[in-house]
């Protein structure tokens, strides 16, 4: 093993440890729609303009908030947030009924909590065509460069792309990048490049004739 690659290994394993530290400690920071949150709903028994909901949630709870329809006839909005009083719910509600004219009440409106999603809750859906594309992988790597050893395809096939993976999780947890909607998309995109790296290297592997 290069130099090169002694230190670029030992940068990784120490983002690495630092990140199961901190994700053992202090945990992954998630999106709000992933997080502990509470939300009031909110039945208008109209069309809702959601953007003129967002400015009063805004103005209310503050910006870190979600304002979403949930009726199909998008008559009923449910605004959610890290943590809602009984003054920002009033709030909220009075001023939309300075908007809209409806039966709902303060008084009627409850405050709910929400309670976070896991982080394999979030991924597991994914876990399956990940481990398929693996294997499918991996079965094409050791057809095609046998001659080089099986077991060293292997062990290249499934290392690196395990190492990118966890030092991709444990960048995130490092820097308090919310996982949410667009991290499986990180995580494919990891994947490609992992999968482009075992390619290239296997492939100097074979021109040097090891």
């Amino acid at each position: 093993m290069k130099k090169r690659d002694i230190i670029i290994l030992a940068i990784m394993m120490i983002i690495i440890v630092i990140g199961i530290i901190l994700a053992s400690t202090i945990g992954f920071k998630k999106q709000l729609r992933f997080s502990d949150s509470q939300k009031i709903d909110i039945f208008v028994g109209q069309k809702i303009d959601l953007n003129k909901v967002k400015d009063i949630a805004n103005e209310a709870i503050g910006h870190k908030n979600m304002v979403q329809t949930i009726e199909i006839y998008g008559d009923m909005v449910t605004i959610r947030a890290q943590s809602i009083s009984e003054e920002q719910k009033n709030t909220i509600i009075n001023k939309i009924k300075e908007i809209y004219e409806f039966e709902q009440t303060a008084e009627d409106t409850k405050i709910e909590n929400i309670p976070a999603t896991r982080i394999r809750d979030i991924l597991k859906k994914y876990i399956l065509p990940f481990a398929i594309s693996e294997f499918i992988i991996l079965i094409y790597m050791m057809i095609r460069y046998y001659k080089k050893g099986v077991l060293k395809v292997i062990i290249n096939t499934i290392l690196i792309p395990l190492l990118l993976e966890l030092v991709l999780l444990s960048i995130l947890v490092i820097t308090r990048i919310p996982i949410g909607i667009f991290t499986p998309s990180l995580i494919l995109i990891v994947f490609i490049i992992s999968m482009i790296i075992v390619i290239n290297r296997t492939e100097k592997l074979k021109d040097r004739k090891i």
